[in-house]
């Protein structure tokens, strides 16, 4: 029996198109690196933006407290320093609580989609690979024509 029978005869043997299945693997395979720098740059995303609010909130801080060293000649005036403080760091907070929840809302979007891929993907070889074990077992040699 030459080698090029042999293809041919497992096509048949195990009930589907090798080259498919081969195919697929190979596209899979070639997908998943691509999903996980997905990931990554979405994890990196957040980070920036998290970073970032975070410095636009120390930013915000520091201006408040500066304020607030300027206009310290008087009680009046210290009086409404500390309350113009008091609102820049509140308002500070509150935009950094709102960019954090975007990032994070944002992250688990993008997580979510990779794990749906990762699910279906997960499926398709569950699925082959039960092909594979349902396939009936052939014999290792050829009875003999009658």
């Amino acid at each position: 029996m030459g080698e090029e029978h042999r293809p041919q005869f497992l096509h048949r043997a195990w009930g589907f198109d090798l080259d498919r299945f081969f195919a697929q693997v190979n596209r899979i395979r070639s997908a998943l690196p691509e999903e996980i720098k997905s990931a990554n740059r979405v994890s990196q995303e957040r980070q920036q933006i998290l970073g970032s609010a975070e410095a636009e909130r120390e930013r915000l801080l520091s201006e408040a407290r500066e304020q607030a060293a300027l206009l310290v000649s008087n009680d009046e005036v210290v009086r409404r320093a500390t309350e113009q403080a008091e609102e820049i760091i509140q308002r500070a907070t509150s935009e950094a609580a709102g960019i954090r929840r975007g990032a994070e809302e944002y992250a688990t979007r993008a997580l979510a989609n990779l794990e749906e891929y990762v699910t279906r993907v997960l499926s398709a070889v569950r699925a082959a690979r039960a092909r594979l074990s349902a396939a009936p077992e052939q014999p290792d040699q050829e009875q003999p024509k009658q």
